[in-house]
């Protein structure tokens, strides 16, 4: 009698963190969403394929959100029904998850300063070229306008080696390098998606 009930008390333990990973993975499908649609980075997306990495990451946590969906499904059937051959593919598939998340969000966190270098880059690369490609007066227009700043890295100054300031630089910005700004955009949504994908691996 005792036993029977230990066992029930566990099938519906069993069900309820499965429930709670499901949530997890509609949680982390909404973030993947969010970087998706987000307005500001659809702004730059739009102007240049550099920094997609923004897009692919997103991708990426939409894809592994809807696996944990999947797996908390399959872990609340394998609870209820009893079924040896669901939970051990839950178990199985949760391994699974647990180190893609940990090394995506490792990554995710490591990577950042590696970013630093190649957002000086592309926008060195837009202020040198700002004049000749159409696709870079847009990139540092957008940008500029954005954040309300000027330049790479000295401000309007940086425009003196190519022609005039353009007029996305504003004169009260003109002090106002885009480096920093840029940089810390993308830093931003790094670090939700490091603290999203490592904050999900250690509660898995």
């Amino acid at each position: 009698m005792a036993l029977g009930s230990c066992y029930t008390c566990i099938k519906y333990l069993m069900f309820a963190f499965n429930f709670i990973y499901w949530l997890s993975g509609c949680a982390i499908l909404g973030v993947g969403i969010w970087l998706r649609v987000d307005e500001s980075a659809s702004e730059f997306m739009s102007k240049t394929s550099k920094i997609d990495i923004i897009y692919t990451l997103a991708y990426v946590l939409m894809a592994i959100g809807f696996l944990i969906m999947l797996i908390g499904f399959l872990g609340c059937c394998g609870a209820v029904r009893e079924s040896q051959c669901m939970l051990a593919t839950f178990f199985l598939l949760l391994f699974i998850i647990f180190a893609i998340l940990l090394g995506f969000g490792i990554w995710a966190a490591v990577a950042k300063d590696s970013l630093k270098d190649y957002t000086e880059d592309i926008l060195k690369e837009g202020v040198d070229k700002y004049y000749v490609d159409k696709k870079q007066a847009a990139l540092m227009d957008s940008i500029q306008n954005f954040f309300k700043c000027c330049g790479h890295t000295e401000g309007n100054t940086d425009y003196d080696t190519v022609q005039a300031v353009p007029h996305s630089c504003h004169p009260d910005n003109y002090r106002k390098p885009c480096k920093t700004e840029f940089y810390s955009w993308i830093d931003s949504r790094l670090a939700v998606i490091a603290g999203v994908a490592i904050g999900f691996a250690i509660k898995m």
